[in-house]
């Protein structure tokens, strides 16, 4: 009987073994429902494709070499607090933060070893020419080192005024570092920039680099999405900006240039950021970690001395997030501080994909009388992630949730505002990909004032903002709800 078989048959009983192989795995490695559910109907609607998919893009493998160092850069964070910060800098949670945030800080610090921190000054730049120019000027004043870690850097434009700044700094002794992600950065690494800030004495590392064999043992779509700046130890920038000039970045996408927003902070909180920098380098080889290390001896020795005393009065703390940890930490941040919420919850981010507990946090926090509000961009860069975010609007807005539509560029600003006293910042999406496959920092900020100065920005976005109308929602032409829906069922994968 087996030998009555055709070819097609035995190549079409191999395929369903395949795809039930690849359903049981399934059902057996992803954490997320939701993401198991999206694998299950793309492995049965579209076999070949979907087994393909799944074995490059399914699990969250980061190569065993890379995990092990990883092991080491948990312990490094979990180290560092106690190795490179004062005393003063050091404060009781118990009795200097409000009891609805204590909770949150401790979860925090126990994921990744760094606490909150006071001392720490903060001047929220809102755009795209103050961010660039006083990135350019702190550069130009560096006396001892120069960090740099971004997703994207596009040397074109203003970015070139600001690479020549890094390699006149590199070339009056100052060491400076850049990290970009292999994919985000791949411009970069082909422009003459690459080699001539190598050739200055720069050293420039590539972020989670992919090629065909690495994809036999890691997953290539794992992405780097920090962005962070950091200056002789005492100056830090991290926000939503990527080393872009949005005069010519996507300029032919359609959706206008990118709006962002970025912090300059001094303090404690930039040695974290530091850490942060320093980790995601080591991690990528052995020889990073020696060099890392080498680093760290050379600050302990001269650059702490260096470093002027903090005198700001903002508590903030460092939320670094990876695929590799254990838990999902800026994710269950997120969630934590929507459920203390008790009058005001306002979201600005780009890309607004949710999941079922997300959507329940947000519609119950709603319910519960708390003023809710998503701004997020008209037109965004995905259209698949333009429709999958349409599809949760009914739902929000039977709830009583106000979306405002951002009509003048693409908003990629990543912020989120409780109450009065309490609000994230940093490079976060409410997407899926952000909260547990790319590599992200956000800042927990407990501080009544730069609250309210994040909070009035969001203001400012509202003010060129539509707010959607819900019947006017729901009786527009019942085809784009199907549509939307229909690309909703792949929603916990983009």
């Amino acid at each position: 009987m087996l030998f009555s078989l055709t070819w097609s048959e035995v190549l079409l009983a191999l395929h369903f073994t395949v795809v039930v192989a690849c359903a049981v795995r399934v059902l057996y490695r992803q954490r997320n429902t939701g993401s198991a559910f999206a694998w299950l109907v793309i492995l049965l609607a579209f076999p070949m494709v979907g087994v393909i998919a799944y074995l490059l893009v399914g699990e969250t493998r980061i190569g065993r070499r890379r995990l092990a160092r990883t092991s080491e850069m948990t312990q490094f964070y979990q180290n560092f607090a106690s190795d490179y910060l004062t005393d003063e800098q050091h404060f009781s949670t118990d009795t200097q933060l409000p009891k609805s945030h204590q909770g949150i800080e401790k979860m925090v610090k126990k994921a990744t070893g760094l606490g909150a921190n006071q001392h720490n000054d903060m001047q929220l730049l809102t755009s795209t020419d103050d961010i660039i120019n006083a990135m350019i000027d702190d550069i130009r004043q560096a006396k001892l080192s120069c960090l740099l870690a971004f997703y994207i850097i596009e040397p074109e434009g203003r970015i070139d005024a600001l690479l020549q700044a890094v390699l006149d700094a590199a070339q009056r002794g100052v060491r400076c570092v850049i990290l970009a992600d292999a994919i985000g950065s791949s411009r970069f690494f082909r422009s003459p920039w690459h080699t001539k800030l190598q050739l200055a004495g720069v050293f420039v590392q590539s972020s989670l680099p992919i090629s065909l064999l690495r994809t036999l043992y890691t997953r290539n779509d794992l992405r780097n999405h920090r962005k962070i700046l950091v200056v002789d130890y005492y100056i830090g920038y991290t926000g939503s900006f990527n080393l872009i000039d949005p005069r010519y970045f996507k300029k032919d996408s359609g959706v206008g240039e990118w709006v962002d927003v970025m912090m300059r902070c001094t303090g404690a909180v930039v040695l974290e950021m530091a850490a942060v920098l320093y980790a995601d380098i080591a991690v990528e080889s052995e020889e990073n970690l020696q060099l890392v290390q080498s680093y760290l001896l050379r600050y302990e020795q001269t650059d702490v001395a260096a470093i002027p005393t903090p005198t700001g009065n903002i508590t903030t703390q460092v939320i670094p997030s990876a695929p590799e940890q254990d838990e999902s930490i800026i994710y269950e941040t997120i969630l934590c501080a929507i459920h203390s919420a008790t009058k005001r919850i306002v979201i600005t981010t780009p890309y607004f994909v949710p999941n079922e507990p997300l959507l329940i946090a947000l519609t119950t926090a709603a319910r519960r009388g708390v003023d809710v509000t998503l701004i997020l961009p008209e037109k965004v860069d995905s259209i698949m992630v333009r429709y999958a975010s349409r599809a949760y609007f009914p739902l929000l807005l039977k709830h009583g949730i106000k979306i405002a539509q951002f009509n003048a560029g693409l908003l990629h600003a990543k912020t989120l505002v409780i109450d009065d006293d309490f609000s994230l910042f940093g490079t976060v999406n409410m997407d899926m990909r952000s909260f547990f496959l790319n590599l992200e920092i956000s800042l927990a900020i407990y501080n009544r004032n730069m609250t309210a100065q994040i909070a009035a920005l969001q203001q400012q976005y509202l003010a060129d903002s539509r707010y959607i109308d819900e019947v006017d929602w729901l009786y527009r032409q019942k085809w784009w709800g199907l549509v939307e829906n229909i690309v909703r069922l792949v929603s916990p994968l983009l």
